[in-house]
């Protein structure tokens, strides 16, 4: 929406679509005025959920950022631009040339979180030595260049007249544009041109050369990384099973690896506290069934009301607040159900739980293992053909030892 207000604003500028481009201009700016500051304000209401943003002084504070302090600004000067400078349903003259200043302003909404200029900042520090070099080689290739131009086209004419009239000319050689309004017209001043020139361009082009090669070293560098956090978890659990294997083994002393499989005297009171609320929500829940049964049967005779009595007492006689008791019919069954899901372990191991658990944990060993050299494996071509390279150069060294024995 943003880039659409800009394209219109530039139809403005040609007469052939001023009327169009400005009629239409008006409603657009209406509705982003209206979406941005609307925005802006859901923004600076939500800034609350960080602990640095809550209350009054965190708001402020919130609002003091320079991309806040910019869409508060954008959103003002539009309200004020669309208010004064507007006529019916189009802008005045006047109002237009404040309009492209907002929306220049707002392509900075294309990139609020600033990973562009924190990404070139990046670049440009890291490769600030490099830079630094080739600039002041650059710069004094202009300076050398300009003047040697000008000792030899100062009394030939009016194009080099004064030292800054050179400059401008060394200015627009060096960097390539070349506009052609100043040009050397003796022979010593164009051997000194095309001398210092190439020495100067060369160097006044390589800061281009050294931020592509940065750009793209960062974004390899962060490729990296993410390749690097991925084996991170499949890493720890490999060396987690690892050391439970080496645990595990008969030879090793070690007696805390075993206790996470023995039953402790903590866990049977978990049990039977467990064991007493189960009894107790089950009681609950048949009290109320039989409530709605005897409801329902209300209008049946005695004998049938003796019953049912009959059946409460013996339900609920067959709980216990201790330990269940396996009784049979429905009761039992319900019983078992309850109990299923609780994982009874041994007070003792045995040599042959010792030697399932062993089996067990090789197994998490080798699938871990396995789990580790996928995420291990290369990411980009480059890499593949790095790897064959160097297991070639490994095979070469081994074969040339052999043959030296």
């Amino acid at each position: 929406m943003v880039l659409i207000c800009l394209i219109f604003s530039v139809l403005s500028t040609i007469n052939q679509y001023t009327n169009f481009a400005n009629e239409t201009l008006f409603w657009m700016e209406i509705v982003l005025v209206v979406f941005f500051g609307m925005e802006y304000v859901i923004r600076l209401w939500s800034a609350g959920c960080r602990s640095k943003y809550m209350g009054l002084r965190g708001r402020i504070r919130f609002a003091r950022k320079p991309i806040s302090i910019i869409d508060f600004t954008v959103v003002v000067a539009s309200i004020v631009v669309l208010s004064a400078g507007s006529n019916g349903q189009v802008f005045a003259t006047s109002a237009i040339r404040g309009v492209r200043f907002l929306q220049i302003l707002r392509m900075l909404h294309v990139d609020r979180q600033g990973g562009t200029w924190r990404l070139l900042g990046s670049v440009v520090y890291i490769h600030r030595q490099e830079l630094i070099t080739t600039l002041y080689i650059g710069f004094l290739g202009l300076i050398f260049s300009s003047y040697f131009v000008y000792l030899a086209e100062k009394e030939s004419g009016e194009d080099f007249a004064s030292y800054a009239d050179a400059l401008w000319w060394g200015v627009i050689t060096v960097t390539t544009i070349g506009y052609g309004d100043t040009v050397p017209k003796t022979w010593m001043g164009r051997i000194v041109a095309s001398c210092f020139s190439v020495f100067a361009i060369s160097f006044f082009a390589l800061p281009a050369g050294i931020l592509g090669s940065g750009f793209a070293l960062k974004v390899q560098q962060k490729q990296r990384q993410k390749h690097f956090n991925r084996q991170i978890p499949t890493a720890a659990t490999l060396i987690q099973c690892l050391w439970r294997c080496h645990a595990a083994e008969p030879n090793v002393t070690s007696t805390a690896t075993w206790k996470i499989h023995i039953q402790e005297k903590n866990y049977k009171l978990m049990v039977n506290n467990s064991a007493s609320s189960s009894a107790l929500t089950r009681m609950a829940r048949k009290a109320s069934l039989l409530k709605k049964r005897k409801g329902m049967r209300s209008s049946l005779a005695a004998s049938s009301g003796a019953l049912e009595r009959q059946e409460s007492m013996a339900s609920l006689s067959a709980i216990d607040l201790g330990t269940p008791r396996h009784s049979a019919g429905k009761n039992s069954m319900e019983d078992d159900d309850d109990f299923e899901d609780l994982i009874f372990k041994p007070e003792q191991l045995t040599d042959g739980h010792k030697a399932m658990i062993r089996v067990i944990r090789k197994i998490k060993f080798f699938v871990a293992r396995r789990k580790f050299q996928q995420a291990r494996k290369p990411y980009d071509v480059r890499d593949v053909i790095e790897q064959y390279s160097q297991g070639h150069l490994n095979m070469m060294v081994r074969i040339k030892e052999l043959q030296r024995r």
